[in-house]
């Protein structure tokens, strides 16, 4: 397997989770925890919470999910392009269920087009930007996928 089929292959795994359904063990993940599949699992009051007061909300780490995504796609794309001015993560507050909905396809749209940029020949630079864009998603998936978890099992 070649450096960028690998690499299109963590970044599958990082948003849908390994083959093989539930029992699959991955890289970095088990099962079905992926990044896309761990946050369509959390209810809208669930990603605007805090895990504790003072720290960011579900919904925070995956706009900053998104925007490190769409950075790596921009620069593997072309390493001179201008970036585009991102808002900050840590402060978004969405007000409804629909503007959480909207940025959960826009996340998926970002890992599609992070995806796709693999595909292009990568000098040693977009490797590591690659990988690190990957690894990136796969620390705050786990984080995501740890704090769903303990939220299931919380009782009612």
């Amino acid at each position: 397997m070649s450096t960028p089929e690998l690499l299109r292959e963590m970044l599958r795994e990082v948003l849908y989770g390994p083959n093989g359904g539930p029992l699959a063990v991955g890289l970095f993940s088990v099962g079905e925890a992926g990044l896309l599949r761990t946050v369509h699992a959390l209810s809208f009051p669930q990603a605007s919470a805090p895990v504790v007061p003072g720290r960011p909300t579900p919904a925070q780490i995956t706009v900053h999910l998104r925007q490190s995504l769409e950075l790596a796609a921009a620069q593997l794309a072309d390493p001179y392009a201008l970036l585009p001015d991102e808002e900050d993560a840590w402060t978004v507050h969405f007000t409804s269920s629909q503007a959480w909905r909207l940025e959960l396809v826009a996340l998926a749209r970002a890992g599609q087009i992070l995806y796709e940029a693999l595909y292009l020949p990568l000098s040693s630079d977009g490797l590591r930007v690659a990988f690190g864009a990957v690894a990136h998603a796969a620390y705050h998936t786990g984080a995501l996928r740890f704090h769903l978890v303990n939220l299931q099992a919380a009782p009612s």
